[in-house]
């Protein structure tokens, strides 16, 4: 059984306190002459055998004694050299350390904490934070520290100290240290610089916006789709949940599903990506054409990715191709136009032109217009470049081999860009056509006039009709005959103005065998003899009519033409005449006939 120090000399106490009390009872005893004194040499050897265990106690304290001191000194000196390895192990921490009484006033603080403060060791101890620091500072270090003791655990506050680089923000653990019975004694902190996580934490936290706002598709991935911006679901159409429970290789169409895959393999081996394209799969059925650039990271094996829907602009692409195509293709004169040149031209300009692009960068195309065009050609220039079309300009434009050629043109301005697209087309043969057409209409109007004169002073009623069997042409004489003065007011079927007989004047007149019908019919007739009757004048005449037939190079009736000769006095004085005859040929006897002799 192990005895403790304190057992030790209590035990050596009551020993010396017994001899020290037998040794006086000894002496009391020899004070007494009535003793017994044969005792007195017992009593000598108690005496001495007294002091002698006397001496041995105190022999034996004063070792005890030595003992404990040594031990305190080593005590002293383990506990000095605790306090330097402690001193040094928070000098050299990062963290800024600090120890205060209940109080508030310093017991210890480190090089960081001296570093952050600008006050060493030496001069904060006994000191509070009142003594160093502004009020209302020191006033929140106080309650968080007594926040501590209440609590009577470890807590964690965050602080914001200036610092001349700018503010610092710190996480302070703060938390209570007990004495040996328990007690709270002191507030220890530790605090640590968190001004760079804070930092980093606001800037994922600015990245994460960003990540969700961007209009382009971001995805973090492996073989699933980890992490994806509101984005992908917006162009791809599924929930987030859908894209993110399958492997992205799902989605891709099955036809670009090889060429993903040797890409992905690139990205593996640490390769980047960039501008790769290939088609997902919408949830609508739908396909997209998507451009990536991806990042790996080898060692998580983690695909970074940026994409963006190129759908229209693939349709555009081949929307362009098609209009190359076209432009290429053409007949007509395709041109793009920027200040004074014409920067693009198709095959057609130089086939019509002669020129090809390489001379068309070295001319101005204003410089090819007929010197007699140009004034006109500068006017609709100048109110094209204020953004008016221009449609159906016709000016002549100098050909590589010298001559000119009349070119119809059609434009469009970009005022933003500057530029102005325009087609153009050969019109030479046509204006040649136009010219001679222009001549031998000039040439039949004179020949028509010529001819009206003609007819005009022709004695006879003359009527020309169309196809269509409508009067196109009615001398004054015809006018005058049918009583009407326009000429698209007189019928070509003569029945709907007359009543028409045979010369009998009994017998109705077939209106088809009229000379205007068989004309049409493609007939020639001559001097038909027939009696018009007009049932409102209440006149009758007796006309002859003939009508010849209009043919076409293909022998297809397209006009026809009547002539109408009244010879109703002629008649007239035919009847009298033979009246006069039979009444002279009574007078004289004369006979109708000869007589023959037998």
């Amino acid at each position: 059984m192990k005895i403790s120090l304190e057992k030790k000399i209590l035990l050596g106490f009551i020993i010396n306190l017994l001899v020290v009390v037998a040794s006086g009872w000894i002496f009391i005893t020899r004070l007494d002459k009535q003793r017994d004194k044969t005792l007195d040499a017992k009593l000598d050897w108690l005496e001495i055998s007294l002091f002698g265990l006397s001496i041995i106690l105190l022999i034996i304290v004063y070792f005890i004694i030595r003992a404990q001191l040594r031990a305190k000194n080593i005590s002293q000196n383990q506990l000095s050299e605790n306090k330097q390895l402690l001193q040094s192990i928070i000098d050299n921490t990062s963290n800024p350390i600090f120890i205060k009484k209940i109080n508030g006033e310093y017991l210890l603080i480190n090089k960081q904490y001296e570093s952050l403060f600008h006050i060493s060791n030496s001069e904060i101890i006994g000191k509070t934070d009142h003594d160093f620091l502004p009020k209302e500072v020191a006033d929140a270090y106080r309650n968080s520290d007594l926040e501590v003791v209440k609590a009577l655990r470890e807590l964690k506050t965050e602080e914001t100290i200036e610092q001349p680089d700018g503010s610092h923000t710190y996480i302070a653990v703060k938390f209570p240290l007990y004495d040996a019975e328990g007690r709270v004694y002191a507030i220890a902190g530790i605090s640590t610089d968190i001004t760079e996580r804070k930092k980093l934490e606001e800037s994922l936290k600015a990245a994460d916006k960003f990540f969700n706002m961007s209009l382009d598709m971001m995805i973090i991935a492996s073989d699933k789709f980890i992490k994806i911006n509101p984005s992908v679901t917006k162009t791809l159409g599924y929930a987030e949940e859908e894209l993110l429970s399958k492997p992205f290789l799902d989605f891709v169409y099955p036809d670009d599903v090889e060429i993903t895959l040797n890409e992905v393999a690139k990205l593996q081996k640490g390769a980047l990506t960039i501008n790769f394209e290939n088609r997902y799969l919408c949830k609508d059925g739908s396909l997209k054409w998507i451009l990536w650039s991806t990042s790996p990271d080898v060692s998580t094996g983690l695909l970074y990715a940026v994409a963006k829907d190129i759908t229209k602009q693939k349709e555009n692409e081949e929307s362009l191709k098609m209009a190359d195509m076209f432009f290429n293709m053409s007949f007509d004169i395709l041109t793009v136009a920027k200040g004074e040149h014409f920067i693009k031209i198709n095959p057609a300009l130089t086939k019509t032109l002669g020129y090809n692009q390489n001379d068309m960068d070295r001319m101005k195309f204003m410089d090819l217009i007929h010197p007699d065009d140009l004034k006109a050609a500068n006017e609709v220039l100048a109110k094209h470049m204020e953004g008016n079309p221009i449609v159906n300009f016709r000016t002549r434009f100098l050909c590589k081999d010298g001559t000119f050629k009349w070119l119809d043109w059609n434009s469009n301005i970009d005022t933003k860009q500057g530029l102005f697209y325009s087609v153009g087309r050969d019109v030479t043969q046509m204006v040649q056509l136009e010219n001679e057409r222009q001549s031998a209409t000039n040439e039949l109007f004179e020949n028509e006039e010529k001819l009206r004169l003609i007819v005009e002073n022709i004695g006879e009623g003359i009527i020309v009709a169309n196809a269509n069997k409508k009067i196109i042409l009615a001398n004054d004489m015809a006018n005058a005959f049918f009583g009407i003065n326009e000429d698209d007011k007189i019928s070509a079927n003569f029945v709907n103005h007359f009543e028409v007989y045979s010369p009998d004047q009994k017998t109705v007149f077939p209106a088809q065998n009229l000379p205007m019908e068989r004309a049409f019919n493609g007939e020639s007739t001559d001097d038909v003899d027939v009696v018009l009757w007009d049932p409102v004048k209440q006149e009758k005449k007796r006309v002859l009519i003939s009508g010849r037939p209009l043919v076409d190079q293909n022998d297809n009736v397209v006009a026809a033409v009547v002539t109408i000769k009244d010879i109703s006095k002629y008649k007239q004085l035919e009847e009298e005449l033979k009246e006069s005859e039979l009444k002279y040929r009574q007078l004289i006897g004369f006979k109708s006939g000869i007589e023959k002799k037998p």
